[in-house]
């Protein structure tokens, strides 16, 4: 790995639009079912980005419900203030500056909490599951949910080209593979397991209304400071992704896995 990707400036804003992408809008909704946040919790998001699955969440805690929100990215954090500060939605909100591997929180402070594209980012993986199993209260429930990246097809006449700029993409993260790995390391941090539930993203279109057009980017900005990527095989991938576009004939995919765990009660 050589380097995560930052999420601040410009990329904090993409990520924002991003998140209006049909397949991210149907992700919320899906985390909102298996969190099933009732009025009265408390509630942390870890890694809670520009706020939309937070602002969400927020309207199911009623009066009496608290949100906590923390992201390593400030330009995250404000995103998630100008959002949450139009929400008129019950429930108070608190957005701080924290890491996953540092949660700043006392012992058993909360119903529930969710992780969403977090945890492939953190490297010492086994001290942020034990921050989380901290943070619960026993019988807290939380859901994370990370991606595969062996889990992408996405469409290229230049397989070996896709199979280069992929493998350096990969450099974004820290464990491009979490969820084949997660389970086990879910048990020995304590955690029950509920059965796993999958997302599928597919996309036969290229514009700002799909997830993978804003991906496309991403990677391109990502090489673009990577020590082994080279400017011209990067412009070919993203060119032909869009000639195959124009063409009708593009077509990606994308898998997602979304663990459900509780805190064995005391």
């Amino acid at each position: 790995m050589t380097g995560l990707l930052r999420f601040d400036g410009d990329r904090a804003t993409e990520a924002d639009t991003e998140a209006h992408a049909p397949d991210m809008v149907a992700q919320r909704a899906h985390l909102r079912r298996q969190l099933g946040v009732r009025p009265g919790h408390r509630v942390l998001d870890i890694g809670c980005g520009p706020g939309y699955l937070l602002s969400e969440l927020r309207r199911d805690l009623g009066p009496t419900g608290r949100i906590y929100g923390i992201d390593i990215s400030e330009s995250m954090l404000e995103l998630a203030r100008e959002r949450c500060a139009t929400d008129s939605a019950p429930g108070a909100v608190d957005l701080r500056t924290g890491r996953a591997e540092q949660l700043p929180f006392p012992d058993a402070t909360f119903d529930v909490a969710v992780a969403v594209q977090v945890y492939e980012y953190v490297e010492d993986i086994e001290r942020a599951l034990d921050e989380l199993f901290r943070v619960l209260r026993p019988g807290g429930r939380a859901v994370i949910l990370d991606t595969d990246w062996d889990s992408l097809v996405w469409r290229s006449a230049d397989r070996e080209r896709m199979r280069d700029v992929l493998e350096l993409w990969e450099d974004h993260v820290a464990h491009p593979r979490l969820p084949q790995h997660l389970g086990p390391l879910l048990r020995r941090a304590g955690f029950q397991e509920e059965p796993l539930t999958t997302l599928t993203f597919v996309d036969r279109e290229l514009d700002p209304s799909r997830y993978s057009y804003w991906q496309v980017g991403f990677i391109e900005a990502f090489l673009a400071d990577h020590p082994r990527a080279r400017t011209e095989q990067t412009r070919a991938w993203s060119d032909e992704l869009r000639g195959l576009a124009a063409a009708g004939n593009y077509f990606f995919s994308l898998g997602r896995y979304a663990f459900t765990l509780r805190r064995p009660p005391a």
